[in-house]
């Protein structure tokens, strides 16, 4: 069952919907499992980040319906059976091919690190989109408009092949095979490994009475830690200390929420892509700043005006590209919302008090974006006026733009073109 909170379900069957889409979709875990470790850190060091916080039903819900719009037409959402239903496999059954997982865990594995990766994505605030057949040539998923192929495997031939045979399309590849792509711009690391998947496999696999009954793979994860990520993601002390760590390349590790146990150049990957990763040609440009962020006057004196051009000019293309993805998620954003819309008319009252909390959540996520793009365009017009040092902006602006929710693949060129203006710029020093 997707909701473990007996409160909601206590709620639920009196009819007193809005205050059963309050409750937490589960009860705070009194233990951890070693992916919750991974992804967010120890309890104690999650509990320094403030960034605990239960996930309510009604949250759960948007995220499983963002993920599959299509998932809540037809459901009777009065009949706990029918809300149930929403978080199995059979609700996503049209829309893959079951029988091609039966009796083949490594297809059921595959199948399952699809979901865990979407479900981090969407987290981060990426929109996230599957095919709509099961064999699909070529990618799993979509991301932000772009598709990738999805690999969890124990060697990287199989992400060789992938990128012989489509080598445009980007892949995501486990954790374990890192080290084999490190600086391919085609390749990025989600923070899943291959034992966790097998873990998440094996398990929800144990408590379903058939494969149809498999429960969707980051419920098995946790539901309240993978919405950690969320407020990791959106909370501004903890990408300053992550993104600082990046463009200065410091040694300690970020504990830090979802980025818990990176340091480096996972870090730098996991933030800003392939090109975040190659941290070395932002580093000098801000290594001379004081420990309160300042360059001193005597150091400033010795920057020449053509690099400070160079380097307002990338950030300005850098801003400007991530800006147009804002536009272009905002589209895709509006377009997932009509089909839930769609997919819930003439509802009973049970559905209709989704549907209202669905709404207040879309109207959220909307304006998250436009904030996003308003403060970019803040940001472009200060940089213009140079009322500071451009390389005292950078923490900043990297600090917002990983904050976007706009994937990194969509600006590596950009980002290529900060970190060598920044480097020119260091040089001046």
């Amino acid at each position: 069952m997707g909701i473990s909170n007996q409160r909601f379900w206590e709620h639920w069957k009196k009819g007193q919907y809005e205050a059963a889409l309050r409750c937490a979709a589960h009860e705070e875990p009194k233990q951890t499992n070693r992916l919750q470790t991974m992804l967010f850190g120890t309890p104690d060091q999650m509990k320094q980040t403030a960034a605990v916080t239960m996930i309510s039903v009604g949250e759960f819900i948007y995220d499983v319906v963002m993920l599959q719009p299509e998932v809540v037409s037809g459901l009777d959402f009065a009949r706990t059976e029918d809300l149930s239903s929403l978080f199995t496999l059979s609700q996503f059954a049209s829309h893959i091919d079951t029988s091609t997982l039966t009796g083949d865990m490594a297809q059921l594995q595959g199948y399952v690190a699809e979901q865990m990766l979407a479900a981090e994505l969407q987290a981060k605030g990426h929109e996230v989109e599957f095919p709509e057949t099961s064999n699909q040539a070529g990618w799993d998923i979509l991301v932000d408009g772009q598709p990738f192929q999805v690999k969890n495997l124990a060697n990287p031939d199989g992400v060789r092949e992938h990128l012989t045979t489509y080598p445009d399309i980007p892949v995501y590849v486990n954790e374990e095979l890192a080290p084999y792509f490190e600086g391919n711009p085609m390749v990025y690391v989600s923070s899943l490994s291959r034992d966790d998947v097998l873990e998440a496999t094996t398990l929800t696999l144990q408590h379903a009475e058939d494969l149809l009954d498999f429960e969707l793979p980051w419920i098995a994860a946790g539901v309240s830690s993978i919405n950690n990520i969320k407020r990791v993601w959106q909370d501004d002390v903890s990408m300053n200390q992550a993104v600082f760590n990046v463009i200065s390349d410091t040694s300690s590790r970020v504990v830090l929420g979802a980025l818990g146990q990176k340091a480096g150049i996972i870090v730098g990957t996991m933030l800003f892509g392939p090109a975040g990763g190659m941290t070395g040609a932002m580093v000098g440009a801000y290594a001379g700043a004081s420990g309160g962020g300042r360059l001193s006057s005597s150091i400033k004196r010795l920057f020449s005006q053509k690099q400070e051009d160079e380097l307002v000019d990338a950030l300005h293309q850098l801003a400007r590209k991530v800006m147009e993805q804002l536009n272009h998620k905002l589209i895709i954003k509006q377009r997932k919302h009509q089909r839930i819309y769609d997919s819930l008319q003439d509802i009973e009252e049970a559905g209709q008090a989704i549907k209202n909390g669905i709404k207040q959540r879309a109207e959220q996520d909307i304006t998250y974006v436009k904030n996003k793009h308003d403060e970019l365009q803040a940001f472009m017009h200060a940089l213009q006026k140079r009322t500071s040092p451009v390389i005292e902006q950078l923490p900043s602006v990297m600090r917002l733009i990983s904050r976007s929710s706009v994937h990194p693949f969509h600006y590596q060129q950009e980002l290529k073109q900060v970190q060598q203006a920044s480097l020119a710029y260091k040089k001046k020093n």
